[in-house]
């Protein structure tokens, strides 16, 4: 299967400062059999993807250089939304589905590393051409973080197979 790796930043991304594509390491419950970049009409339509898709609805703007995002805020109500989930997930957990493979305690698991439910991945974390492609847990960490009006910048996207 297919999907995205955003490289993402509260300050701007050089090109000279994109991840490399052989220098992307797999992050906690994530797979990469391997990536590739895209080409500019892909990134393009994959921020848009990102702004109006993957981040929770209305929290993001496309701004008009279609490289950087605006946040609109939204973050403690979808906070509020996702902090009941995880109660109703840990609630299902009981003493004799705790061992399951695929049972209540993995979703909880699954949701706590990747709050938006998503296969896409994030880089928040690089450095000298290096970086962890992570579930969205770390993204949406820098974005409760972020004040109203503050911008996301991008810097490499890869459609990378899992």
């Amino acid at each position: 299967m297919h999907s995205t790796i955003f490289q993402i930043a509260e300050q701007p991304i050089g090109t000279d400062e994109y991840v490399g594509i052989d220098h992307v390491e797999a992050g906690e419950m994530t797979s990469i059999d391997y990536c590739r970049e895209v080409s500019q009409s892909e990134r393009a339509e994959l921020i848009k993807t990102l702004a109006h898709r993957i981040l929770p609805a209305g929290m993001f703007s496309v701004n008009p250089d279609g490289e950087t995002l605006t946040y609109k805020g939204g973050f403690t109500e979808w906070s509020k939304e996702y902090t009941a989930s995880l109660h109703e997930k840990a609630e299902a957990i009981i003493e004799t589905n705790v061992f399951k493979c695929a049972g209540p305690a993995y979703r909880l698991q699954k949701a706590i590393a990747n709050p938006l439910d998503t296969d896409t991945l994030f880089i928040t974390n690089y450095t000298e051409g290096m970086g962890v492609a992570e579930r969205s847990r770390q993204l949406m960490r820098l974005i409760g973080s972020l004040q109203i009006g503050a911008k996301l910048y991008i810097g490499a996207i890869f459609d990378y197979h899992f």
